[in-house]
C-alpha cells in the first residue's frame, strides 16, 4: 500500500505486482487472497482502462474460475458474464476468446445443475469455433 502511495494508486507497475500477486496466491490455492487482489487490480485498471479493456475482460475471467473454485457460482456467473461482454465490445461476437468466456459460463451452469443452459453456451461456443478455425 505504501508503494501505491508513492507512485500513484493507479500505477501500471502496481496493477501487475497485484495480478502476479493474484495468480500466485492461486496456484498456491489461497483463493481467498487470490480475490482479495483481482479484485484490487480490478479497482486499479478501472481507473486507467475504460469499460470493455482487454485486461479487465482478462481479470474478469479469472476471478470467475476462483469463484467457482470457492464454490461460489452466482459470483463465478457473474464474473464470466462481465468478461463476456467486454470481450464483445472488444472483439465482436466471433471471436476465439468469445468462445472460451461461454465455455467457461457453460462450466459453472452445469454445476449450477442448469444442465439445458450450460448445453446452450457449449453449443454457441463450438459454432464460432467451427466458423473461425473449421471443424477439423
Amino acid at each position: 500500500r505504501k508503494d501505491r502511495r508513492r507512485l500513484g494508486e493507479d500505477d501500471p507497475a502496481i496493477a501487475q505486482a497485484v495480478i502476479f500477486l493474484a495468480n500466485l496466491y492461486r496456484e498456491q490455492d489461497r483463493l481467498g487472497e487470490a480475490e482479495e487482489k483481482c479484485l484490487e487490480y480490478l479497482e486499479i485498471i478501472g481507473a486507467m482502462e475504460e469499460e470493455g479493456g482487454l485486461r479487465l475482460g482478462t481479470v474478469s475471467m479469472l476471478l470467475g474460475s476462483i469463484y467457482q473454485q470457492q464454490g461460489k457460482l452466482d459470483d463465478a456467473l457473474g464474473s464470466h458474464k462481465r468478461a463476456l461482454r467486454m470481450f464483445r465490445r472488444v472483439h465482436g461476437d466471433e471471436d476465439t476468446i468469445v468462445a472460451t468466456v461461454l465455455v467457461g459460463i457453460g462450466h459453472v451452469l452445469r454445476l449450477k445443475g442448469e444442465l439445458d443452459r450450460a448445453m446452450a453456451k457449449y453449443e454457441k461456443a463450438r459454432e464460432i469455433i467451427c466458423r473461425l478455425v473449421g471443424e477439423d
